[in-house]
């Protein structure tokens, strides 16, 4: 995690620390190295995350948090570990789904020079929260200092009669500054539950006809997305079938413990849902962030004062590939 010291974002930390007298900081995390960089070719850091949409932190009495801590759910509490990670290990590219609060990003981010994009989810379950009403999302930030849009595309993907998986996909075709290099970033969030495996594959199987409509061949292409399914399903294994996992590549073939964790009144839910793909022709992977050790969770599980939401953020350092 980067040290702060005297910086700005130490500064803007400062004045939006939580209240409550506790300890608030990051969970240790180790690397998982691949390989050393090459002299020539970008290296740059994707950093993939379902934020928690601050609508469903207790919308559903069925659903709830039910162990976590009221102030561990505020938003106060949840801005603040947020930021403070993604401030940690400044991604060049950030894509965050389930985000409702995406003006907040924009404003704070902007000032370490970020720019995003975002694109509202279809029936988005946070309209009818009452006191809350805005709509979540995906949402992909880039640093302008190394990377400049050149084009967006969005849409709701679609099952096989055509009709909407209430799910979207949204593409960013970024420009490398150095030698305008594109870089397609694909930011995609599916839809969750035990009985819409089938509907999570045919939006897998349009986000890959999404995917191959918005690139080109060379095109170094990202995508972040919250499967809401283990590796190994169909809806999954669609998606693999086009483009690498950098975590499953950094663990030789494993995947990550969990990328979600929380209590609900139906119990413990842990899983695997998020990834980072890649188009492993032209990308390789440096490095990625393991999870966090299991026993420093805590029993309420996630959010807590370590993590301001339920998912783990997936980090992965890339370096484009040149021809030798």
């Amino acid at each position: 995690m980067t040290v702060f010291g005297s910086s700005p974002a130490l500064k803007l930390l400062s004045s939006m620390k939580p209240t409550h007298q506790e300890p608030y900081t990051l969970l240790s995390r180790r690397w998982l190295t691949c390989s050393p960089p090459k002299e020539r070719g970008q290296v740059f850091r994707v950093m993939q995350w379902n934020v928690l949409a601050q609508g469903l932190t207790a919308s559903n009495p069925r659903k709830n948090f039910c162990q976590t801590q009221t102030r561990h759910l505020a938003w106060e509490t949840r801005r603040y570990l947020l930021l403070m990670e993604v401030l940690s290990y400044r991604p060049d590219v950030l894509i965050l789904c389930e985000i409702d609060r995406f003006d907040f990003f924009e404003t704070k981010l902007r000032e370490f020079g970020y720019k995003g994009k975002f694109i509202e989810r279809p029936f988005s379950p946070c309209v009818d929260v009452p006191g809350e009403g805005q709509p979540d999302g995906c949402a992909i930030f880039y640093h302008a200092e190394r990377l400049s849009l050149a084009d967006l595309n969005h849409r709701q993907l679609l099952n096989q009669m055509k009709h909407s998986t209430g799910s979207l996909a949204m593409a960013l075709r970024l420009e490398c500054v150095e030698d305008n290099a594109p870089l397609v970033v694909i930011a995609s969030h599916l839809k969750g539950g035990p009985k819409t495996e089938q509907t999570r594959f045919e939006a897998c199987q349009d986000l890959v006809v999404f995917m191959k409509e918005h690139t080109s061949s060379g095109d170094m292409v990202v995508m972040g997305v919250d499967v809401c399914e283990e590796p190994g399903q169909i809806g999954y294994d669609t998606l693999t079938s086009e483009l690498r996992d950098s975590y499953k590549f950094a663990l030789e073939g494993k995947s990550p413990g969990f990328t979600t964790w929380r209590m609900r009144p139906v119990g413990e839910e842990k899983y695997t849902n998020d990834c980072i793909l890649y188009s492993d022709q032209q990308l390789r992977v440096l490095q990625a962030l393991d999870v966090p050790a299991e026993k420093l969770i805590g029993g309420a599980k996630l959010p807590n004062n370590y993590c301001g939401s339920d998912h783990i953020p997936l980090i992965t350092d890339f370096q484009r590939v040149l021809a030798e």
